[in-house]
């Protein structure tokens, strides 16, 4: 099923805010994913739905060739100066993980950190996940849990929110294994194991703000609502945030599905 309209929007979302200040809270989700991987010198390496680039980025530590791939123009454009002003020798393409424009068996490493798991024909990624790797490499993937704060949070901008496409998947059923034993099992053999990767900030306050203005879907969404959905949206995460206060700020739980998978 075809969701190019669809597909435009997100990017245009996910593009409209500076992602990059999300993701420096996410460095220790990376991290497990890479050294998950272990990836080593010379082996080629694919990062789906690499964003702003910082997974990628890291990867290129291991001495791996890596390429980051995004649907969104302006976060390939973010990921590329980022690589530059750092050094670090990483390609990024505009590409849609659901016709990833790479020759079959090109890959030995497939990474996706919370990314692919955002497009809605989840039939489709999980085949160029397979079609792009190498028999014996490995994947290394993430997704949000449906179930805690994370979930919750997911659910309450779902609330707001337009009615889904109909046919398109959701972001939150990838951290279910049997979904993805269902759509990656034929080609790889799986793993799953659990992990969490706290959001911290000094208040509830401080973790709208940065929402509000860093997360593109929440800043797109604040742009089509009336000024009374806006509060109601603003009122409810903020609700959301304060019931994970500490005597040391805000520490959300961010629980979330690793799957690992070697190619048949």
């Amino acid at each position: 099923m075809a969701f190019e309209e669809l597909k435009q929007r997100h990017a245009a979302m996910w593009g409209s805010a500076p992602f990059e200040r999300i993701a420096d809270n996410l460095v220790d989700m990376h991290e497990t994913v890479i050294r998950s991987l272990d990836g080593q010198p010379g082996e080629k390496w694919l990062d789906v739905g690499s964003g702003t680039g910082e997974l990628a980025m890291l990867a290129v530590e291991t001495g791996a060739e890596v390429t980051g791939a995004d649907i969104a123009p302006v976060l390939v454009g973010t990921a590329r100066r980022q690589a530059s002003e750092s050094g670090a020798d990483v390609r990024f393409e505009v590409a849609d993980c659901e016709a990833l424009p790479f020759e079959d068996s090109s890959f030995d490493i497939l990474s996706s950190s919370v990314g692919a798991i955002f497009a809605p024909d989840h039939e489709r990624v999980a085949a160029e996940l397979g079609r792009v790797c190498r028999s014996g490499g490995r994947l290394a993937l993430t997704a949000w849990t449906a179930d805690g704060p994370i979930g919750n949070f997911f659910k309450v901008i779902g609330s707001y929110s337009p009615p889904p496409v109909a046919g398109a998947g959701t972001s939150l059923q990838w951290s279910d294994r049997e979904h993805c034993e269902q759509l990656l099992g034929d080609a790889f053999e799986l793993t799953f194991s659990e992990h969490n990767t706290p959001y911290r900030k000094d208040s509830a306050e401080a973790m709208w703000e940065e929402m509000s203005t860093a997360f593109g879907p929440i800043k797109t969404l604040l742009g089509a609502l009336e000024p009374e959905g806006g509060r109601a949206l603003r009122d409810e995460l903020l609700t959301l945030f304060a019931e994970s206060q500490t005597a040391d700020g805000v520490t959300l739980d961010r629980p979330y599905l690793l799957v690992r998978g070697t190619r048949r």
